[in-house]
């Protein structure tokens, strides 16, 4: 758990029935914003757990080195990431990429949201909102072709159609909102497993650290992917 006068977070991660875990994270203070991310790794155990990585450290750098407006700064790690990813690649000779959902939370609650892939941001309060996927699950329920519970069970959920290290070209979406509750950041190893209503009804009733570990807990009980959740509250 880390506070100061107004911010509280916590986070945590589990490989699950993995064998490694190829989720990476970042949740600290750097220069004037709270920067919180998650990176799911893709492209077999090794690579994948590279790919997220190379997406975190990217991103942290990015923040400790420039000095710009978030969604600059956002764009910028993601293109610089990619970048990296696709010399690794290269190198290796062989695929891989990650997704990317980040975070830059500033003292008075203003928070610009970037992400590609599936990996989610949430905003909980009355309700719940959060970021849109990029996954072929998801252009079937934008066709109306089935509808969310069809899509929690379909056989091809893990298909991604944007990450980072897919395209020379990175297509992040981009997001400003004003945080009024509690933010949540999560891998597909969460949300593919637990409902929306479920993730509110727990972060409503706990604070940040027993937040994620209950979550955490829930999410074991069915998930077969790994698990990393960030839990953010702001007074």
């Amino acid at each position: 758990m880390k506070n100061n006068s107004k911010v509280k977070f916590s986070f945590l991660s589990e490989k699950g029935i993995r064998e490694k875990n190829e989720d990476a994270y970042l949740a600290e203070k750097i220069g004037k914003y709270y920067a919180f991310a998650i990176a799911d790794g893709m492209g077999g155990h090794t690579h994948g757990e590279k790919a997220s990585k190379i997406a975190i450290t990217e991103l942290k750098e990015t923040l400790k080195r420039f000095n710009e407006e978030p969604e600059d700064l956002l764009k910028r790690a993601f293109e610089k990431a990619n970048r990296e990813i696709l010399a690794y690649s290269e190198i290796v000779g062989t695929s891989m990429g990650t997704t990317l959902v980040a975070c830059l939370l500033n003292e008075e609650g203003e928070v610009v949201i970037a992400n590609i892939g599936d990996s989610r941001a949430h905003i909980i309060n009355d309700g719940v909102w959060h970021t849109k996927d990029h996954s072929y699950v998801q252009e079937l329920l934008d066709s109306n072709i089935i509808d969310e519970k069809e899509a929690k069970k379909h056989p091809r959920k893990n298909i991604i159609t944007r990450a980072l290290g897919m395209e020379e070209r990175v297509k992040p979406d981009l997001y400003r909102k004003k945080l009024k509750g509690t933010l949540v950041l999560c891998s597909d190893g969460l949300h593919d497993y637990v409902e929306d209503e479920d993730i509110a009804k727990i972060v409503k009733s706990y604070k940040p650290e027993e937040a994620c570990r209950n979550l955490i807990k829930l999410a074991l009980k069915s998930s077969n992917d790994n698990i990393t959740v960030i839990v953010v509250s702001l007074e």
